[in-house]
């Protein structure tokens, strides 16, 4: 019973923890939700990535996702869809900033987020 009861107070501390994390950075749900999904799928073509996003004013969040062990830092500047000059499937629009983040764009998982690279 002691085990059960422990695994539940680090299941809530954790998940309290990951909450502060998103309140903390006052980020709107479409940058939660390109920060896991860029995430994901550099992952998946990249091996682990560290993603981070920063709100740079009222209208831009940038994201900057990180594989050290290649040696690569993925730059993206976020919109919400609305504001993308072309349709979008999902909550966000991403512009690549960088020549990885422009690399990235035709890779794997990565091309169906629709990545603007001409815009950097």
């Amino acid at each position: 019973m002691k085990k059960i009861m422990a695994l539940a107070l680090l299941v809530v501390a954790v998940g309290a923890a990951a909450g502060a994390h998103y309140a903390g950075n006052d980020a709107p749900e479409y940058i939660q939700s390109a920060e896991t999904r860029v995430g994901s799928y550099l992952t998946s073509d990249y091996g682990h990535v560290a993603c981070n996003s920063t709100k740079v004013n009222d209208q831009r969040w940038e994201l900057d996702c990180t594989n050290q062990t290649r040696g690569k830092t993925f730059q993206f500047a976020v919109y919400p869809s609305e504001k993308a000059p072309y349709g979008v499937s999902r909550s966000f629009y991403l512009e690549a900033i960088n020549d990885d983040a422009k690399q990235s764009a035709e890779q794997g998982l990565m091309r169906y987020l629709q990545i603007n690279t001409q815009a950097g």
